[in-house]
C-alpha cells in the first residue's frame, strides 16, 4: 500500500511549471496589414485590427467593414542544439467594424476573433527544472475575442475601449474502484473526467488624435490579466487485493494543482503615424510590465483519508518557488507603407515593411528554474491590393492583404551557478516564420 500511495504522491507532487504566458495576438500580432508593418499599427488602425491595437481607431471607419483571413506562425526553436516540439500557432481571423451616428456623434462598434484550428485552449506541464521555451508553448494556443466601442469626441479626437476575452480550463480526473496492495498493477479502477472551459475578461482603452490629415498620435492601454489553472485528481477506492477483505473500505486521495496558466503584463503603447506624399511611416513604443510575472509553477494540495492507516503516510508538501525576476520591457516597432500604384483603373497597390525588437524579459537562469528565451528581431514584408467598383453589387473597395515575417532569436547561453546541477548549462536559439492573408469587404 505504501508503494502505491508513494507512487501516486510523487507523480502528483513533483514541482511542475505551465509553459504559458500572454496570448497568440501578443506574441505574433493580428491582421495581415498590421503584421506586415511590424505591428507598428496603433496610430494607423481603422479596421478590425483596431480591436487589439487601438480601439479608438474604429470610429475612423466610414463604412461597414468585414475582415476574414488566416494567419500562421511556426516557431523553429532549439535548446542546446535539439529541436523543440513546438506547435504552430495558426487559425482563422475575423472581424467586423460597424460605424454609425447618433445626434450627429460618430461612433463604431467592433469585434475581432482569432480562432486556432488546433487547440482552443491547451494545458502542458513540464518539470520545474527542465529547459523549455515558455514564450512559444501554451501561449500561442488560445482563443482570442475582443469587443470594443469607439466614439468621435471632437474634430480629430477619438476615444475607444472595451473588453478582450480569453479562455481557461478547470477540471478534475476521477478514479473509482479498488487499489491493490501487494501488486498495484492488479488495481481495478474506472476513470472519468470533468472539464470546464471558462472565460476571463480584461479591459483595454485607446486614444487617437489626428493632429493634421497627415499626422496622427495614439495612446493605448491593455490591462494585466492572469488565467488561473485548477486541475484536480481524485481517487475514491477500496484498498486491498482482489478476492480478499479490503484493508480500507472507503479510501480517498485528493490532489489539486493551482497555477498561473497564462499571464499578460499590463501594456502602455505610445504611437505616431505620418504620411509624406505616398509614404506612410508608423512608430509604436510599448512598455510591458513583465516584472509582475508570478512564478510559473504549480502549488499542490494533497489530502489523504485511508482510515486508521492515514497517520502512517507522510505526504510531501508543495515546494515554494522564488520570484522569477522578469524585467520590464520597452518594445520599439516601425512600419513603412508605400503607395506603389494609385488608382490605376480599379487597382491601388501598397508595399509594406516592418521591424520590431522584443528583448527577452527572462533573467539569467542560474538556479533551479530553466525558462529558456532570447531576444527577438522581427522582420516583415507585405502587399495590399485594393479593387474598387468591380460590380454593382459591391461598388465599394475590396482589399486583399498578405504578409511574410521572420523572427530571429540569436543564440543565448544560460549558465548554472551550481556545477552539480542535473540540468547544466544550456543554450536557446531559433527562428519564427509567419505568414497571413486577409480579405476586407467594405459596404
Amino acid at each position: 500500500m505504501r508503494r502505491a500511495l508513494w507512487a501516486i504522491s510523487v507523480a502528483a507532487a513533483v514541482g511542475r511549471s505551465p509553459a504559458a504566458h500572454a496570448n497568440p495576438v501578443d506574441a505574433f500580432g493580428f491582421g495581415a496589414r498590421a503584421q506586415a508593418l511590424g505591428s507598428a499599427y496603433s496610430a494607423v488602425a481603422d479596421d478590425s485590427a483596431a480591436n487589439y491595437y487601438n480601439p479608438a481607431g474604429l470610429a475612423r471607419a466610414r463604412g461597414l467593414k468585414i475582415d476574414i483571413g488566416y494567419q500562421i506562425s511556426r516557431p523553429l526553436m532549439e535548446v542546446s542544439g535539439q529541436r523543440q516540439p513546438l506547435l504552430d500557432s495558426r487559425g482563422l481571423t475575423a472581424g467586423v467594424v460597424l460605424p454609425g451616428s447618433i445626434a450627429g456623434v460618430r461612433f463604431a462598434f467592433g469585434v475581432a476573433l482569432l480562432l486556432p484550428d488546433q487547440h482552443v485552449t491547451r494545458i502542458r506541464v513540464l518539470s520545474f527544472d527542465q529547459p523549455r521555451l515558455h514564450m512559444y508553448d501554451n501561449r500561442t494556443q488560445r482563443l482570442y475575442l475582443a469587443a470594443n466601442l469607439a466614439v468621435h469626441i471632437y474634430r480629430g479626437l477619438y476615444l475607444g475601449g472595451g473588453l478582450a476575452f480569453m479562455s481557461r480550463s478547470s477540471g478534475t480526473v476521477y478514479l473509482r474502484g479498488r487499489v491493490g496492495i501487494s501488486d498495484p498493477e492488479r488495481s481495478e479502477l474506472s476513470s472519468s473526467i470533468s472539464q470546464d472551459l471558462l472565460a476571463i475578461r480584461y479591459p483595454q482603452v485607446g486614444l487617437l488624435f489626428e493632429v493634421t490629415p497627415r499626422l496622427a498620435l495614439a495612446l493605448t492601454y491593455r490591462h494585466r490579466f492572469a488565467l488561473d489553472l485548477e486541475q484536480g485528481f481524485q481517487i475514491d477506492a477500496q484498498v486491498g487485493d482482489p478476492g480478499q477483505r479490503p484493508v480500507v473500505e472507503k479510501g480517498q486521495l485528493k490532489e489539486l494543482a493551482r497555477s498561473v496558466d497564462l499571464f499578460q503584463p499590463w501594456q502602455l503603447v505610445v504611437a505616431a503615424a505620418a504620411r509624406f506624399s505616398r509614404l506612410q511611416v508608423s512608430v509604436d513604443l510599448t512598455y510591458a510590465r513583465w516584472s509582475e510575472q508570478p512564478p510559473p509553477a504549480a502549488v499542490f494540495t494533497l489530502d489523504l483519508d485511508i482510515g486508521q492507516l492515514t497517520d502512517l503516510v507522510r505526504l510531501p508538501k508543495s515546494k515554494e518557488y522564488p520570484p522569477v525576476g522578469f524585467r520590464d520591457l520597452l518594445i520599439p516597432a516601425i512600419g513603412l507603407e508605400w503607395r506603389a500604384i494609385e488608382h490605376a483603373g480599379p487597382l491601388s497597390l501598397d508595399a509594406r515593411a516592418g521591424y520590431r525588437y522584443e528583448a527577452s524579459p527572462v533573467p539569467e537562469q542560474d538556479g533551479d528554474e530553466s525558462l529558456g528565451d532570447s531576444d527577438k528581431h522581427l522582420f516583415s514584408v507585405g502587399v495590399g491590393a485594393e479593387l474598387a467598383g468591380l460590380t454593382r453589387v459591391l461598388p465599394r473597395p475590396i482589399s486583399i492583404d498578405g504578409f511574410l515575417g521572420l523572427g530571429y532569436l540569436p543564440t543565448r547561453t544560460f549558465r548554472k551557478a551550481d556545477p552539480r546541477s542535473a540540468v547544466g548549462d544550456f543554450t536557446v536559439a531559433g527562428y519564427v516564420l509567419q505568414a497571413g492573408l486577409q480579405t476586407r469587404f467594405t459596404f
